[in-house]
């Protein structure tokens, strides 16, 4: 009795324990894998992961005034370039920064993808002294006329190319027989498509813009690269008579700057490596 009450006892421990492999194993007959990370949908699930932003962009403001997302590590850095760079080596989980400058980087090539693309946006425009009331006006007539013209839309095409490296300021030869005080304009020296300096000169969409404005108001230009988070200090002091530099309204840069109508809507994207 003793012999089959055992025997009785293993054959009940092995239906168990077939019980509990076959809830492990898979159609395929293979125990089923961990889920793996399909990318992020939305900000609730970059909850508990590190991101990196430009310090005092749209999406460094957005992270940190959005109280419901306490648990995201916000890693601020100098540049989209840098913010890049860290997404790619590892040193945070994922990026978020405005769609264009996205658009411009080959992603693909670098192993990068955009997960999703956050509501809304925001408005951006060229920042003025609060005492260059007369300029920024300028610069607001500039405006109308670029935009009835296609001008502006010709220059977002243009600028949006996926081989930013190879697109170019149209020639300006007038630009040389400009006399007079310059402009000085501030404005990021690695934010491509906007600004940025390669082969010892100044391009982008945001140069091109203020290059064509000088035209406007017949007065020579000259740019000078700051961080981004210089840039308002810069303008309250008188450093520079304008910014360009996909400056975004806010209402605390709006009681200390004064700001041209937009002239583009910043939308921002979080992108992470490919999975």
């Amino acid at each position: 009795m003793e012999h089959r009450y055992l025997r009785i006892c293993r054959i009940g421990v092995a239906c168990l324990f077939a019980m509990v492999m076959a809830a492990m194993i898979g159609c395929n007959g293979a125990p089923e894998q961990p889920a793996t990370i399909a990318g992020y949908s939305s900000l609730e699930d970059l909850e508990g992961h590190s991101v990196a932003v430009v310090k005092g962009s749209t999406s460094d403001v957005l992270l940190s005034d959005t109280h419901n997302f306490s648990n995201i590590q916000i890693i601020r850095f100098a540049s989209p370039t840098e913010l890049v760079e860290a997404v790619m080596n590892d040193s945070a989980d994922c990026g978020i920064t405005d769609t264009v400058v996205l658009m411009t980087l080959e992603m693909e090539e670098h192993g990068l993808a955009i997960d999703f693309n956050l509501p809304g946006g925001f408005d951006v425009a060229v920042a003025f002294n609060p005492k260059d009331k007369e300029l920024c006006s300028r610069f607001n007539d500039f405006l109308v006329q670029i935009k009835s013209d296609g001008t502006l839309d010709e220059m977002f095409t243009r600028w949006s190319s996926k081989q930013v490296d190879t697109v170019h300021i149209p020639d300006m030869p007038e630009l040389a027989d400009l006399k007079g005080h310059p402009i000085e304009v501030a404005t990021m020296i690695d934010n491509p498509p906007f600004s940025f300096y390669r082969n010892n000169r100044w391009t982008g969409l945001e140069v091109e813009l203020m290059q064509r404005f000088s035209l406007f108001v017949g007065r020579p230009v000259h740019f000078s690269g700051y961080l981004f988070e210089e840039i308002v200090d810069v303008l309250l002091t008188r450093n520079a008579d304008a910014a360009a530099a996909n400056l975004f309204i806010t209402p605390d840069r709006a009681d200390k700057v004064l700001f041209s109508h937009p002239y583009y809507l910043c939308k921002t994207s979080c992108f992470s490596k490919a999975r």
